[in-house]
């Protein structure tokens, strides 16, 4: 990203340095330490359910919407709706990626539980499964906290506030063989997890993705889904704490001079979206190796399970120093991705099996954490 930066400043000139100049040194668009402070974790001296729930917010989740609901009217009780405000119905018009999301969240509660040395019965979908249209209808899961004297402290839980999700250029170190076999490790049996870094499929991984992420660009109703959802500079982050954040200098004379806002974003012809393209296909081309996530069946329980085994699978990652960032635009189920989506699974024959998630794996720097919502704001009253 930092090449792409220095790219689009020597294209529009001396006034964008000068603008980017004046916004560091008066610390414009600086992004307020409160919009990310849950990554700090939870007041020590909470309600245990609190705490429990103040590492679950961290959990990775499509387009950084955390789309949860939480109601804690039942004593020792943590029942888990989807919030339906926070669905993505262009790019995952089923929910699949919104219940990966679910699964997430409920692995890092469980996490979390291991370390406070409570023991906990999760039900998936206590009241009924629900169909396409009615997701948010009833809960996702209820999760009854129990005593356990004997539970032991999950050592993933340390990694949950280092975690986070590359969307970075990687640098240009292959992936290290025993890193690939200990990330191989994290998991076994269903979700299956696959993991490569040599021969050819790398590379032709590297076309998917590329082409997957253009086609959800230059689709106008997918790519209005993200525009939507972009927060552009440090008031519209602190405003809303989720989504996906644009800020720095970069964006603060981008959008002083008019270059970057929603209309150019959504633009094909601007420089505004040519620049993005570029950033993402450099991204893209720095990737050495990728690991995904399959299963055998699709229904809700099974894309909730893979969400806690994608959880776990980013938390080894983290302890790894490994970094991690998912691409799931080729897993879509929209028109447009369906003949690419059914070459990429001849490609990495999963053929009769849901490719749940994709991920690039490599290494970077890490990047900072990403806006979090209050935790108030996703408990039911």
């Amino acid at each position: 990203m930092a090449s792409t930066r220095r790219d689009f400043i020597r294209t529009v000139g001396g006034v964008g340095v000068a603008a980017a100049a004046v916004g560091l040194l008066a610390g414009c668009d600086e992004v307020d330490d409160e919009v990310t402070a849950a990554w700090r974790g939870p007041a020590a001296g909470a309600d245990l359910r609190r705490r429990l729930l103040g590492h679950a917010l961290l959990a990775p989740n499509p387009h950084n919407m955390q789309p949860w609901l939480v109601d804690l009217r039942e004593a020792d009780t943590i029942t888990l709706y989807c919030d339906r405000e926070r669905l993505l119905p262009e790019t995952d018009p089923h929910g699949r990626q919104i219940m990966i999301g679910h699964g997430t969240f409920l692995e890092q509660l469980d996490l979390a539980a291991s370390a406070a040395g409570v023991g906990t019965e999760i039900a998936l979908f206590p009241d009924g499964d629900y169909r396409d249209g009615e997701i948010g209808e009833v809960a996702v899961a209820r999760v009854r906290l129990t005593p356990d004297a004997g539970r032991t402290r999950d050592p993933l839980f340390e990694q949950i506030r280092h975690r986070r999700s590359t969307k970075e250029p990687f640098d240009e170190r292959p992936l290290a063989a025993a890193d690939a076999a200990a990330l191989g490790e994290a998991l076994a049996g269903d979700p299956r997890l696959t993991i490569v870094h040599d021969g050819d499929l790398p590379p032709r991984l590297r076309s998917i993705i590329t082409e997957a992420w253009d086609i959800e660009a230059t689709t106008p109703r997918t790519h209005q889904e993200s525009v939507d959802r972009m927060r552009i500079g440090a008031a519209e982050i602190a405003a809303h704490r989720d989504g996906i954040d644009l800020a720095g200098p970069l964006f603060w004379w981008g959008k002083l001079l008019g270059m970057i806002n929603r209309q150019t974003m959504a633009d094909p012809t601007s420089f505004a979206f040519k620049s993005g393209m570029d950033m993402y296909h450099q991204m893209f081309a720095t990737t050495p190796a990728f690991a995904w996530l399959s299963t055998p069946g699709n229904d809700r329980r099974t894309q909730v399970m893979a969400g806690r085994a994608y959880a776990r699978l980013n938390l080894q990652a983290t302890a790894l120093g490994v970094a991690l960032h998912p691409v799931s635009q080729v897993l879509q189920e929209y028109p447009e991705m369906a003949a690419l989506q059914a070459r990429f699974l001849d490609d990495v024959g999963e053929q009769g099996r849901t490719v749940q998630m994709l991920a690039r794996l490599g290494y970077a720097a890490t990047p900072k954490p990403s806006p979090r919502r209050r935790l108030d704001d996703i408990i039911m009253s």
